[in-house]
């Protein structure tokens, strides 16, 4: 079976992505219902950089986000955001 190779412009790959998720009986809208979040929120990791979606986006996939976001993770490594603790 062959890798999926997600496009490089972001255009193609933003098609390319809508296309894979409808293959996989997935959308934006199911992806937000799942996590409990807005329904456009699944569609920001196309215009900033969002981890929670952008791992959530590429496991429905079979991929990591490294690989379908490469140049936001430019060493490989997987981004965490520090959370501040509460006081």
């Amino acid at each position: 079976m062959a890798t999926l190779q997600p496009p490089k412009k972001d255009a193609e790959r933003r098609a390319w992505i809508k296309y894979q998720l409808e293959l996989r009986g997935y959308n934006f809208a199911s992806i937000a219902r799942e996590l409990g979040v807005d329904r456009s929120a699944p569609k920001s990791v196309f215009s900033k950089h969002y981890p929670k979606m952008e791992r959530a986006i590429a496991e429905r996939l079979g991929l990591t986000a490294e690989e379908l976001w490469p140049e936001r993770y430019p060493t490989g490594e997987q981004i965490t955001r520090k959370r501040r603790s509460r006081q």
